[in-house]
């Protein structure tokens, strides 16, 4: 099994993805978001030919030039047609976090990722090429070169870009101070930020809200207070080092920011009613075994 992706220990080309569409002389289905790359929200970029798209309960069929952003999810389907070119991007959800960021325009960009998002009109005369843009990407991932992450994420933003102002989303039906873009917000920050135990004060001064008006966003659109939904990512990603790796409870803790070993399986304990190792070994006895309560970017908004 895959360990789960901790930016902080993760190679660049675990957390991001750049492959050319593959050429065929017949029609050919691929499913991006099998396996690992489940969490991951694809970016396909069309140069020329036709692909069919079925992601959730949305289906379109497109025509190059043109350019989506398809939803994580392992029933998205691409049904490439002969001869078609272009590429496939993803991003895993820590990535995805850092391209949209969450100041200024980026409460516009709240849909995307969310839902199927086509912008019909993409092309290599939109400045920059789009398509070299991902060429660089895919160039950067193979050479790992210093600052490679930053030269990567660079591209996906202006890729991002071109493809929310290709579409046809309307910037206006995104209102300032609209509470499921806080929600939207806050889930970036917390992928960002929940291995360095950023406090709820801290999050809200970063989203530029009050921590009063953060706490009654959650809990009147989640049922749960900000601190909650940040403890429970911490519970998903642990449980997932718990199941999924070799690493010692101890490196756990400090992967996660914790001091030591003491305090991280006292929260963990808090929250699951096992300790670490018995986690463990309860998942090692039962394949089944439950997993504590923790929350899905599903559940939120």
């Amino acid at each position: 099994m895959i360990a789960p992706q901790n930016p902080a220990s993760a190679r660049l080309d675990q957390l991001v993805r750049a492959e050319p569409l593959p050429a065929a002389l017949r029609r050919t289905a691929i499913r991006p978001g099998r396996g690992s790359y489940a969490p991951f929200t694809h970016l396909l970029l069309l140069d020329h030919g036709e692909i069919g798209i079925e992601a959730a309960e949305s289906a379109r069929q497109i025509e190059g030039p043109a350019a989506a952003i398809l939803p994580p999810g392992e029933s998205l389907l691409l049904q490439l047609g002969p001869g078609c070119g272009g590429w496939l991007l993803g991003m895993a959800p820590s990535m995805w976090a850092a391209a949209v960021g969450v100041r200024a325009e980026s409460e516009f960009l709240v849909p995307i990722g969310t839902q199927l998002l086509i912008a019909p009109g993409l092309s290599e005369t939109t400045a920059p090429d789009p398509f070299l843009l991902a060429e660089r990407i895919g160039d950067e991932l193979s050479r790992g070169a210093v600052g490679a992450q930053m030269a990567v994420l660079a591209c996906l933003r202006l890729i991002l870009l071109d493809i929310w102002r290709g579409s046809d989303i309307q910037p206006g039906l995104v209102g300032r101070g609209n509470e499921i873009h806080v929600l939207q917000a806050f889930r970036r920050l917390v992928e960002l930020h929940f291995r360095s135990r950023l406090g709820v004060r801290n999050y809200a001064g970063l989203l530029g809200v009050s921590y009063e008006r953060l706490h009654r966003i959650c809990r009147r659109n989640l049922q749960r207070s900000p601190l909650q939904l940040v403890h429970r990512r911490m519970m998903r990603e642990a449980a997932d080092w718990l199941e999924r790796s070799g690493r010692s409870v101890q490196q756990i803790a400090h992967l996660l920011g914790f001091h030591d070993s003491a305090e991280f399986s006292h929260f963990f304990k808090r929250n699951s009613g096992l300790s670490p190792s018995a986690y463990r070994q309860q998942v090692r006895n039962h394949s089944t075994a439950s997993r504590p309560a923790t929350t899905s970017f599903a559940d939120w908004p």
